[in-house]
């Protein structure tokens, strides 16, 4: 099919993918200068009217359910659009493969892997649930995972919206192996079945294969009435022993019996200690599966790229490591150790240590919490400097830039919007009236906020 140039404002750069209900690009917002995904309706189904209605309904659906969501986790949307024929949706880029791409080259992923894959998709879940957004199609396709590491999940197309009447989208829809049993009977769903699938996808990255296979129907009994293969068969005595309990509370017929929320569901597997370093004392990284099979040395019996494999953390004093890790254990659980050792070899101090850690605590308040408990010090000289004599920065009458940077004005509006929920867009419009410089927005932002983990946060991401 012929792909266009242009699609509203956006320059198309390339083909992402495409599949059976529309077409995905690569391109370029000129506005604010940034890559973004544009998903499109695939233009054969135009034809048919009742697929048409049904897929711009997903498109809505999507965009609604996903505007009321800030996360880092969750693919953010920036527009609903049209142009001439062609609905489609101006996403965030996410450098990276899916998860569904990354299990193909190693179906079955280590433990820390695991882990990382489930806290960060559990993470994401409980701040839509929290927003009454169930996703119901949580699977390996969904699940986007950075070059950094960093899972974003997307494709809210189905997700449905507490105390939403939307009648085009059918409770039974999802992804066969996937969906929990109320889905497939049409009885009342609610977040439950997104902890159903979290369960699925936990069995499918320790096992190495889906808990119930054959034909869409055989898939659909042994969710209704069987139970899967004991973990037991396919992972370590030790790995199975912890996991499968879990599995089994997550997976339960009965939503009743299920995890109550995603928080719980987190809690259970953090509460697991592992071992972290192969057999040569280094550290795997939770991104070994997504790089490019074939950037893989043949002769690397782990299948990991050597690159993969950091050296030794040798320029930081181990007491310094053991008041972050002491720290970062409260918010990251047994992970915290890989997570401090990884970051230390990729920064040499401690204001850099510590803002790239603070970026795998997903909850803001936890996020500034940690920030405050480590970083009193830089935090309150950054404010210090940012907020120096305002007074003699001439408010009023001194001319300055015209135009603050527009990526620093959305960054701002995201992090403002956490803290204060609607009314940041008004602060922040009202900062960038003022300004005459970025320090001043800055300091002009942190005067509306108390002092304290919020105004913590707001200094380390901005700055």
């Amino acid at each position: 099919m012929a792909h266009p140039e242009q699609l509203g404002k956006y320059t198309i750069k390339t083909l992402l993918g495409e599949g059976a209900m529309g077409v995905v690009y690569k391109a370029f917002d000129p506005g604010i200068g940034r890559l973004v995904a544009i998903k499109t309706i695939r233009r054969a189904l135009s034809q048919d009217r009742h697929a048409e209605t049904s897929l711009a309904d997903r498109f809505r659906n999507e965009a609604r359910a996903v505007g009321r969501l800030t996360h880092p986790g969750i693919v953010a949307i920036y527009e609903l659009g049209q142009d001439g024929d062609n609905a489609f949706i101006a996403m965030e880029y996410v450098e990276g493969r899916d998860l569904s791409q990354i299990l193909t080259a190693t179906p079955i992923l280590p433990e820390p892997d695991v882990q990382q894959v489930m806290c960060q998709l559990l993470a994401a879940l409980e701040c839509a649930h929290q927003q009454g957004v169930w996703h119901r199609d949580i699977k390996p396709a969904n699940l986007i995972i950075s070059t950094a590491g960093q899972l974003k999940v997307t494709d809210f197309g189905i997700a449905r919206i507490e105390s939403a009447a939307l009648t085009q989208v059918s409770s039974t829809i999802g992804t066969p192996g996937y969906m929990a049993p109320e889905q497939y009977t049409g009885d009342r769903i609610d977040h439950r079945v997104d902890i159903f699938a979290s369960g699925v996808l936990l069995y499918r990255m320790l096992s190495g294969q889906a808990p119930f296979t054959g034909s869409p129907e055989a898939v659909m009994y042994g969710i209704m009435a069987r139970e899967p293969v004991p973990l037991a068969q396919f992972a370590a005595a030790d790995i199975a022993s912890f996991y499968a309990p879990i599995i089994a509370r997550a997976m339960a017929k009965d939503p009743a019996q299920r995890f109550p929320s995603a928080a719980t569901f987190r809690e259970a597997l953090q509460s697991r200690t592992f071992a972290v370093e192969d057999a040569t004392g280094e550290i795997r990284l939770m991104t070994s599966p997504v790089a490019s099979p074939a950037s893989r040395p043949i002769a690397d019996p782990t299948g990991l790229p050597s690159a993969l494999h950091p050296a030794p953390v040798t320029h930081w004093e181990e007491s310094t490591l053991a008041k972050v890790q002491s720290a970062l254990t409260r918010f990251m659980g047994p992970m915290a150790r890989v997570q401090v050792r990884l970051a230390a070899k990729k920064c040499t101090n401690l204001p850099d240590l510590l803002s790239l850690l603070s970026q795998d605590i997903t909850n803001p308040q936890d996020r500034a919490s940690f920030l405050e408990t480590l970083q009193t010090r830089p935090v309150d000289r950054a404010l210090s400097i940012a907020m120096t004599d305002i007074g003699s920065l001439a408010l009023a009458g001194v001319p300055g830039p015209p135009t603050l940077p527009a990526m620093l004005v959305e960054r701002a509006t995201l992090v403002m919007t956490r803290l204060m929920g609607p009314i940041a867009k008004i602060v922040v419009k009202k900062a960038v009236s003022r300004a005459q410089s970025p320090q001043q927005f800055l300091a002009l932002l942190a005067q509306e906020l108390p002092e304290g983990p919020k105004r913590a946060l707001l200094i380390t991401e901005l700055l």
